[in-house]
């Protein structure tokens, strides 16, 4: 049986080479882009975890403020009705 002959597959070919090199050539840019399109997404995903944690703190003391200003508004309703409720009596009498 006659041996088949390698027709393009030669590594010996200039052509099959340059072609190779190019390919690979390619690649590892494309390789590199890929890698730096990640380290910019990782990047944006911490800075935007920063910003949630700092978001997060600030809306923490936010309702905290909330929290105590709504119970100085119940004190003072509450103070105010107590004041209402006595002048609504009218005087009070001392008893000696």
């Amino acid at each position: 049986m006659p041996r088949k002959e390698r027709m393009a597959t030669s590594t010996h070919d200039p052509d099959i080479q340059s072609r190779t090199a190019k390919l690979l050539t390619a690649g590892a840019e494309a390789e590199m882009q890929l890698l730096r399109m990640e380290r910019k997404a990782e990047k944006r995903l911490a800075e935007a975890v920063a910003t949630l944690a700092t978001d997060e703190t600030r809306l923490l003391r936010a309702q905290q403020r909330l929290e105590r200003s709504r119970a100085a508004v119940a004190a003072a309703e509450a103070t105010l009705h107590e004041v209402q409720e006595r002048r609504a009596a009218g005087p009070t009498r001392d008893q000696d």
